[in-house]
């Protein structure tokens, strides 16, 4: 192969150039696979310019060389292949620090999203042979997990080859890979030569790798890639000239400089792409799907005419789904009847189960329906939520706490819980930089975390959040007696790190003073006394050293305060303050005269202790009490790695108060969720994973239904709240919606934005036509996270037009969206 061909080869492989079946439709399935039809489209124009352009066979080498170094498999610029001998560097993004975390995806957005295997048709180089990927009987994982996939020949037929994509191990038939490897099996290899397919196995595996790709939706996008590969490629440039130029003559000069322009030409149009899928990734997503529950008991006092209401929502055609699910749910007995519901004050009540008409009935019936609601649950990948919902939330939460993936590597955590350390970095980087957004500046975050990244999470918080921010490393004790199967040590806890925004105050504990710890009888009153001179932190001249004078002693002697070590001290509090009586001068334990102060019974009698909050936490469950919660709730283990709800109350306790918002956008099995409902908090979480529907939403409708667990004794809890539910249209959504247009402003087109415009003619206002979406897309709960406006009540006008009134007065029905009024609509559609 030639410098040129694998230069070529190589560009091909970064934009993933396999031929994709078009003339079936099926790229349009998947988002990410239209993107690959996309890129294959655009390589083309790539190529094309390539071709007019000639180069020396050095010169070839010195191009392949410099993209195979920062082009990853997916076309994303970045670190990629840095062995020591190519001497890359990189710049210090800072001169305000000594110290600097750096991470090979540092500039990078880590996109997260669901794995989900789509029928596909690949095709070979020489279009021989057509590969139908058949995904009939594949199951979706209730997680995050990445599936393990197993390939099967199924059969062969005049050229065509249908292989079976599944997850079980047991199909009798013949197995593509061999067992835990990326090598074709003998049996495979076998079947297509009995077939005559003749095809190179480097071309085979491309295949497969394209089609893994193209379900397997993990890769970067980066913020600035045209910054970063220009400054890359000019101290490449420079280390080439001098390192490998021995003859200065005209014509090699001539050369360099072809070189250098067609690398700027090939890194313009690699950013331009990389520029229109960031442009995509952080546009914001459309709200759907959207559905209430409420429990009777909130109907009955927030809702107007609330028994003829609830008459009228029990005589729905589908309010048997609704029994059904309070069965299933173990709310209700199965022997349950409708005449029965006067004794259940709490039912969860879910508008998915009423009719439209019902739907609007009871929503309508509320005077402000934000204010009913206790929390908000959102399926979407993290990134798209705090992205998308920013303008709603900003500065407005008191605490997040969130358990991310530990980066274990261990296959039966239950997130896709593989990223290298660098890529988890940046996953959590982009995450927190938003969600600091969110905190209000007297807030705080809480994240759990292990050994695993403990330290690096640590710096990279620092960074996020500014070291002078950082409050404290709590230590969690999660088993009892330690993990009898860990290596070393038997580890029994894990840690939690906690931020302030900026000016944080801990919520702390008070108990009512104990008349025995005053021992002592001074001018008659029961009293104790507290060393005048400081211990402890701080308790160096040096710290205060405005606190270090002297004071006279009973003799008339000079005092100063001295440390415990012997040094120069300070004093805890002044001693001018205090009156002779709140004075008592004893011999301390080394015959020195000393002044304490002292504190009288009486004087405290009716005042409480302040008792601070300790930084290892023994006594706050434990992670077998957190299964058996899970496992009270679903009678079986649906979660992995939950936390109690008593930890999570404790940290609510020290962080929020009553009506504080609460956000986890590392829902996981809605722990946090579950706990902030109990204690009065407003919450709002996300997930993105299966389990959103199978764990998380009904775990919530048990317990606003009353379903006793965790800490509902504890706290006094007995049921009751509301709360709304509903997806954000994913990055993938929005790939599928488009489609590829190259002119002098563009390459992607989102043409979706042709179907949602009802006109564009001169002088006539431009309206979105919801009227092919309405089923999926909420245009009111999208106004509200875009502008922030809280929705105070949704019904049908007199026309029957779903209409929303916002808390600020604006009124917006479905037909008159008009994207001059409200222009940030228009962000949704069109972006820069």
């Amino acid at each position: 192969m030639s410098y040129q061909q694998a230069f070529f080869s190589k560009l091909k492989e970064c934009y993933l150039g396999v031929r994709i079946e078009g003339e079936r439709g099926l790229f349009k399935q998947s988002g990410f696979t239209n993107l690959l039809h996309i890129k294959q489209k655009y390589f083309e124009n790539i190529r094309d310019y390539l071709e007019k352009e000639e180069l020396g066979h050095l010169d070839y080498s010195k191009l392949y060389d410099f993209f195979s170094t920062y082009l990853n498999e997916t076309g994303t610029p970045f670190f990629y292949e840095t062995p020591i001998y190519k001497n890359i560097y990189a710049r210090v993004y800072s001169n305000s620090k000594d110290v600097s975390l750096f991470y090979k995806t540092q500039n990078l957005y880590y996109v997260k999203s669901d794995t989900i295997y789509k029928p596909l048709t690949l095709k070979d180089e020489k279009e021989s042979y057509s590969f139908h990927f058949l995904t009939d009987d594949f199951i979706q994982n209730a997680d995050n997990n990445k599936n393990k996939i197993i390939f099967y020949l199924q059969s062969i037929e005049d050229n065509e080859l249908n292989i079976k994509v599944i997850n079980d191990k047991n199909l009798n038939l013949v197995k593509v890979f061999k067992q835990n490897s990326s090598e074709f099996s003998e049996d495979f290899l076998k079947a297509l030569k009995k077939n005559e397919i003749i095809i190179k196995e480097e071309e085979l595996k491309s295949i497969f790798k394209s089609y893994k790709k193209q379900n397997e939706i993990d890769f970067f996008i980066h913020k600035n890639a045209k910054a970063f590969l220009k400054e890359q490629f000019d101290l490449w440039f420079c280390r080439y000239v001098l390192d490998g130029v021995t003859q200065w003559n005209e014509v090699r000069i001539k050369s360099l400089n072809k070189v250098k322009k067609i690398a700027h030409t090939l890194i313009d149009k690699i950013a331009a792409f990389e520029d229109e899928l960031k442009a995509l990734w952080l546009k914001p997503k459309f709200a759907k799907k959207t559905h209430f529950v409420f429990s009777l008991n909130v109907i009955k006092t927030h809702a107007k005419e609330s028994e003829e209401l609830l008459k009228e929502l029990f005589k729905d055609s589908n309010f048997k789904k609704q029994i059904k699910e309070w069965q299933d749910l173990k709310l209700v007995e199965e022997s349950f009847k409708l005449e029965d519901i006067k004794n259940y004050a709490f039912l969860p009540l879910d508008t998915k189960h009423l009719s439209e008409k019902n739907v609007y009935k009871l929503l309508s019936a509320f005077e402000n329906l934000d204010a009913v609601l206790n929390g908000e649950l959102v399926k979407a990948d993290n990134f798209q939520a705090l992205n998308s919902l920013l303008p709603k939330y900003q500065n407005k939460v008191d605490l997040i706490y969130i358990d991310p993936p530990y980066n274990t590597g261990n296959d039966g955590f239950i997130y896709t819980d593989k990223f290298n350390q660098s890529s988890w970095l940046s996953m959590m980087n982009n995450r927190l930089e938003l969600a600091k957004e969110f905190l209000k500046d007297k807030g705080s975050i809480f994240i759990s975390i292990d050994d695993n990244e403990q330290a690096r999470l640590k710096i990279l918080c620092d960074e996020v959040f500014g070291e002078e921010n950082f409050i404290s490393n709590l230590v969690w004790q999660k088993k009892k007696g330690g993990s009898q199967d860990s290596q070393h040590f038997a580890k029994e806890h894990e840690y939690i790190l906690c931020y302030q925004k900026q000016n944080w105050e801990i919520n702390e504990q008070t108990q009512e003073y104990n008349e025995k710890d005053f021992n002592k009888i001074i001018n008659g009153k029961k009293a104790k006394i507290l060393k005048l001179e400081k211990w402890g932190n701080h308790s160096l001249r040096i710290d205060r050293p405005t606190l270090y004078y002297a004071i006279k002693d009973p003799n008339g002697n000079d005092f100063y305060p001295i440390a415990p070590n012997g040094a120069d001290g300070c004093w805890r509090k002044k001693p001018e303050n205090l009156d002779k009586e709140h004075i008592f001068w004893q011999e301390d334990t080394k015959g020195r005269l000393t002044p304490y102060e002292v504190v009288y019974f009486d004087e405290v009698l009716d005042k409480q202790k302040i008792i601070k909050t300790r930084t290892i936490f023994t006594e706050f469950g434990t992670t077998t009490d957190a299964t058996k919660e899970i496992q009270a709730i679903f009678g079986d283990k649906l979660f992995d790695t939950p936390k109690p709800e008593k930890l999570l109350k404790r940290i609510c306790e020290i962080a929020s108060s009553e009506e504080s918002i609460v956000l986890d956008f590392f829902a996981g099995s809605g722990t946090t969720l579950a706990t902030a409902q109990k204690l009065g908090r407003k919450w709002l979480g996300v997930e993105m994973g299966e389990h959103f529907y199978k764990v998380i939403l009904p775990r919530l409708k048990k317990v606003i239904g009353g379903f006793e667990s965790g800490i509902s004794k504890e706290c006094g809890y007995k049921g009751g709240g509301a709360f709304s539910y509903y997806e954000l249209e994913s990055y993938e959504e929005a790939l599928r919606e488009c489609e590829y247009k190259l002119d002098e402003n563009h390459i992607i087109d989102y043409k979706k934005s042709r179907k949602l415009i009802k006109t564009l003619q001169k002088g006539k206002n431009i309206t979105l036509d919801m009227s092919g979406y309405e089923a999926d897309f909420d245009p009111f709960l999208t106004l509200s996270n875009l502008y922030g406006w809280k929705i105070k009540k949704l019904y049908l006008d007199e026309k029957g037009v779903k209409t929303c009134e916002f808390e600020n007065g604006e009124i917006v029905s479905l037909n008159t969206l008009d994207l001059i009024k409200l222009e940030k609509l228009k962000t949704l559609i069109w972006w820069e």
